[in-house]
């Protein structure tokens, strides 16, 4: 972000116009109006300065012939959007969201229990309203924050309060933390309740993972939620969420799999759906930085 390393009034001000200035005039003005600002904004290459530039330094062994300055300004634009979603699920309806978004595949009933599986690619927070829109309710699971993941400042964990809590107003049953969580999730789905996870990280050492190929290279998955949902025989969706550059409209993707698949089949299709995301777009993963632990090696 802006001035990260001059002091604490600068992280302060970072913060400040980052998670709650931008973001919030955003979300107040007509959303045509306010995207158009944000692209405006993400020309401005202090914004978000530190994230970008490392997930930058990760992705460009792999694109050597990228434009740097679109591919950063991309992720930069996509970042401000994130960040502008937290607002608009409390200012907006369901009608609203209903309208800026093209829904592609069948969305799961919330008559049973579901097992969503997503990536850190696009925009996935459009997911909540459509889910609530049909009657699920699901966890979603996250690594515990640490350091000043969200932001440089204290301003930072309030920002990160006010996203669960936004979460939960739109159909979120809250966070269940990552690292030794296979019994809470079990758990949830033997109640009847829907997941939602990502496996587009490095896998952990000593535990399983899955061969598979993004964008004609070799890379490793962890499966832990495929196995737990094979195990558990709860139907398993894949979704993910793009954001329009140009005009910012969402697009989701839903892509249910065939009852009973199995754990190497649940990957299988994970990779495809990624793949197919990742060629088109592949400044919207917001990854790379583990690049090195997915990929096995840079380039």
């Amino acid at each position: 972000m802006i001035a990260a390393r001059s002091g604490i009034a600068g992280r302060a001000f970072a913060d400040a116009l980052c998670l709650y200035v931008i973001p919030v005039t955003a979300a107040m003005l007509p959303w045509r109006v306010g995207f158009a600002w944000l692209k405006l904004l993400s020309r401005w290459r202090f914004l978000h300065r530190d994230t970008i530039a490392s997930l930058w330094a990760a992705a460009a062994p792999y694109f050597p012939d990228a434009d740097a300055r679109e591919w950063q300004r991309r992720v930069r634009l996509l970042l401000l959007v994130e960040h502008t979603d937290t607002y608009l699920t409390v200012l907006r309806s369901d009608r609203w969201w209903r309208r800026h978004i093209a829904v592609r595949g069948d969305v799961p009933s919330g008559a049973h229990a579901n097992l969503l599986l997503t990536y850190h690619w696009g925009t996935g927070n459009w997911i909540w309203p459509v889910l609530r829109a049909h009657g699920v309710a699901a966890h979603f699971l996250a690594r515990r924050p640490h350091g000043r993941s969200l932001g440089l400042s204290r301003l930072s964990l309030w920002y990160g309060r006010l996203r669960g809590w936004s979460l939960r107003r739109i159909g979120s049953r809250g966070v269940i933390f990552t690292g030794d969580s296979s019994a809470a999730i079990r758990d949830a789905l033997a109640a009847g309740a829907s997941v939602i996870g990502m496996l587009d990280i490095g896998p952990r050492a000593g535990r399983p993972a899955f061969a598979a190929t993004l964008l004609g290279r070799d890379v490793c998955l962890p499966t832990g939620l495929a196995r737990i949902a094979a195990d558990s025989a709860v139907p398993v969706t894949l979704f993910s969420v793009g954001l329009d550059w140009w005009t910012g409209r969402r697009d989701l993707v839903v892509e249910p799999l065939p009852a009973g698949a199995g754990a190497d089949a649940i990957m299988s299709a994970y990779a495809r759906h990624l793949d197919r995301r990742l060629v088109p777009a592949p400044e919207a993963w917001l990854m790379w930085h583990e690049a090195h632990a997915i990929f096995g090696r840079e380039p």
